[in-house]
């Protein structure tokens, strides 16, 4: 069944957190299409979430891929790649409902937008500038409707901005205080992205806003001058003014974006500051650690470590009273202590998520089902009777293939839990299992489910 477009269109946007999930996908992998099992799986939970059935098939007739192919909302869908391309006009849509999608101007797009304003000055300069040419009126409205995309898309990207100042700014401001190991991880990658918005938004942005300075290819706004005196110089003073206009609008954001510059550039001198404060103390420790070196003799004469250095070789007030009271049984070793630190934190955190539960997670986000007593009785009959024995490189693996082609339809990927448990209990005295910890963890996909886990292998 057919559904309009302006129908189709007034559905999406009521559902908009549909198409939220293809932006954000889209997004996170630099992607201009979606794979359609993405667009399937995402359609399936959504419509799982809605208990009312004439919406239910309302909403299936409207968001059938064929329907949106006869909307002209999906443009491309290639079954041989298995991909899905919506409208880019449709899709820009969707964004100016969410200030946190909507896509900066890039040094790319800038470039596009420079030299689309050069052939268009280009055009003007051979164009007979007469009213009752076709090619004049053509040229002047395709101007105007360049003038107005600009200033729009510049518009966008000035909120966009402001936005992830706002956003990073809060992750950031934490008033100094003490941060765990994930907190600092976590202000780590948000430096990153600000210095990722600082190099690939901001400076283009400002570059192009810029008409002062001087360089080799003709600034954006100065092409617009140029324009403007074309047509002073042909007595069209009211199209002179309109073109004026637009540049002033266009020009008006460059003290907004330098005030997202400064914002960032606090951010970005903390960094600094903060890493040479860092250098600093690690400089002082590895000569602290060198004067301590310098201080055992062959028969440890001086009982204490830090006894001989003088007042003036230590870097803190009261160091030297508080080592009197230590004995020399420390060992110094030629290496940096904070790499071996990391590398225990990594293996730490790796064993801390082996011992957790597996985790599993689904699409329609509802908590997976246990099995049945009658269920459990079959899985717990199936692993007693498995001929699984060493070598085996993957458990989980080995276990899911069995239930799979014992259970069929009835199988949910919750009941390898179930079947791992009581592989332990029958054979753990037998085999052994080694657990193999990798970053990131082995992951098992059936239908809607996916299981994080780490390797076990069974040996003897």
């Amino acid at each position: 069944m057919h559904i309009a477009l302006d129908r189709t269109l007034i559905l999406l946007i009521s559902h908009k957190d549909l198409m939220f999930q293809f932006i954000d996908y889209m997004d996170q992998n630099h992607r201009k299409e979606i794979p359609s099992q993405v667009f399937i799986h995402c359609l399936k939970a959504k419509l799982e979430r809605i208990t009312k059935k004439s919406e239910v098939e309302r909403l299936s007739e409207a968001f059938d891929l064929h329907n949106l192919i006869k909307a002209d909302i999906v443009t491309e869908y290639n079954r041989s790649r298995g991909t899905i391309a919506f409208q880019p006009s449709v899709i820009e849509i969707f964004r100016l409902f969410d200030k946190e999608r909507v896509r900066g101007l890039r040094s790319a797009e800038l470039e596009s937008i420079r030299f689309q304003l050069d052939s268009c000055l280009q055009q003007h300069q051979q164009s007979t500038f007469s009213v009752d040419d076709p090619d004049f009126r053509e040229q002047r409205e395709q101007l105007f409707d360049l003038l107005r995309q600009i200033n729009n898309q510049v518009k966008n990207n000035t909120a966009h901005l402001q936005h992830e100042v706002d956003r990073l700014s809060n992750r950031l401001d934490h008033d100094h205080a003490v941060l765990t190991l994930d907190d600092s991880q976590q202000v780590q990658e948000a430096l990153l992205q600000v210095r990722k918005i600082f190099d690939r938004e901001i400076i283009p942005i400002l570059e192009f806003l810029n008409s002062r300075e001087q360089s080799k290819n003709k600034m954006p706004l100065t092409l617009v001058d140029n324009i403007s005196q074309l047509y002073q110089g042909k007595g069209f003073e009211d199209d002179c003014y309109y073109i004026d206009q637009y540049k002033l609008s266009i020009l008006s954001h460059y003290k907004a974006v330098e005030k997202v510059k400064l914002a960032l550039q606090r951010y970005l001198h903390q960094e600094r500051s903060h890493r040479l404060t860092y250098n600093a103390l690690e400089q002082s420790y590895l000569h602290l650690q060198q004067l301590a070196q310098q201080s055992f003799t062959e028969n440890l004469k001086d009982k204490y470590i830090l006894k001989p250095l003088s007042q003036e070789a230590l870097y803190y007030s009261g160091l030297k009273t508080h080592s009197a009271a230590q004995d020399a049984t420390t060992e110094w070793f030629d290496k940096n202590h904070s790499v071996y630190f990391n590398e225990h934190l990594i293996q730490q955190k790796s064993r801390q998520r082996s011992q957790a539960v597996a985790n599993i997670s689904t699409v329609h986000r509802r908590h997976p089902r246990e099995p049945g007593n009658l269920l459990k009785r079959e899985i717990t009959k199936l692993v007693a009777n498995s001929r699984l024995k060493p070598p085996v490189a993957d458990l989980y693996l080995a276990l899911h293939g069995l239930l799979v082609d014992h259970l069929a339809e009835s199988y949910q990927l919750a009941y390898l839990l179930y079947a791992v448990s009581c592989f332990k209990q029958k054979k753990l005295g037998v085999y052994t299992l080694k657990v193999h910890f990798s970053d990131p963890q082995q992951q098992i996909r059936y239908k809607n489910s996916v299981l994080q886990y780490n390797r076990r292998e069974l040996v003897l």
